[in-house]
């Protein structure tokens, strides 16, 4: 039987290979250093910016994605980034009483790798393997804040964010204002916009080129997550997050 092999696909391959070994390029430099069509560059890294194993930035520079490092720690003897993170999100859960929960970008949503569920008996959270639009979710402002915030008026256009409760963003203009207050603050906070009664903070994980991989957050009814014990239980994901940002290699600036 004749091996039958999907070409862009095996672009694909050889484009996350080239950028394991470069650690930014353009479309036009990956083409050149491929001998690979331009246009064919571009339909293959925006599909993988899709997916999470890609990231660009606004120079239109791209790298290897978040996602990579959740599948190459899999790879990996058995250690993976879930098991690090175990530990961090039921001490997260003990600290604040609200459920734990460790997210990755995929496919422009945000992804709950693992759940750690709150010890009492009233608690809010969604299971391992569920999505989340990012424009509702606090572990998706993440995204959007960092990864996303030079390209709203794009994402936007595109995903036509549905309204959720009567708190939920869905224009542009409004996420930028969230997005330049979660940069100042460094967290962000879902105020019911997902679901009424529900609050969510959440804060970036940074990989060792100061990207964000990954996102740490918590979940909790709002008469006991109240605005008040949001900043103190973000100082907390803040520690946490520190910690799984030190294990992926990053370094912060001094």
């Amino acid at each position: 039987m004749p091996d039958y092999v999907i070409p862009n696909l095996l672009n694909a391959g050889r484009v996350l290979k080239l950028l394991a070994s470069e650690p930014e390029l353009s479309a036009l430099q990956i083409s050149r250093a491929l001998d690979v069509p331009r246009t064919t560059v571009i339909r293959i890294v925006n599909s993988l910016v899709r997916e999470g194993l890609l990231e660009s930035d606004e120079r239109h520079l791209y790298a290897l994605g978040p996602a990579l490092i959740y599948l190459g720690m899999r790879a990996m003897a058995g250690v993976d980034l879930t098991g690090l993170a175990k530990p961090l999100l039921k001490q997260l859960a003990e600290q604040t009483g609200e459920t734990a929960h460790l997210a990755m970008l995929s496919d422009e949503k945000s992804l709950l790798m693992e759940v750690c569920q709150s010890p009492l008996p009233i608690r809010a959270g969604a299971p391992a393997g569920t999505l989340a639009d990012l424009h509702c979710s606090a572990t998706g402002k993440v995204f959007l804040a960092w990864n996303f915030r030079d390209r709203l008026d794009d994402y936007f256009r595109r995903m036509m964010p549905r309204t959720r409760t009567g708190r939920t963003i869905v224009t542009a203009e409004r996420m930028a204002k969230e997005i330049a207050l979660i940069l100042k603050r460094g967290y962000a906070v879902d105020e019911e916009e997902f679901f009424d009664g529900i609050r969510c903070a959440a804060v970036p994980v940074f990989n060792s080129r100061g990207h964000v991989a990954i996102a740490l957050g918590i979940t909790g009814v709002t008469q006991r997550l109240t605005r008040g014990r949001v900043a103190e239980c973000a100082a907390q994901l803040k520690a946490a997050a520190a910690i799984l940002s030190e294990a992926l290699g990053h370094r912060p600036s001094a």
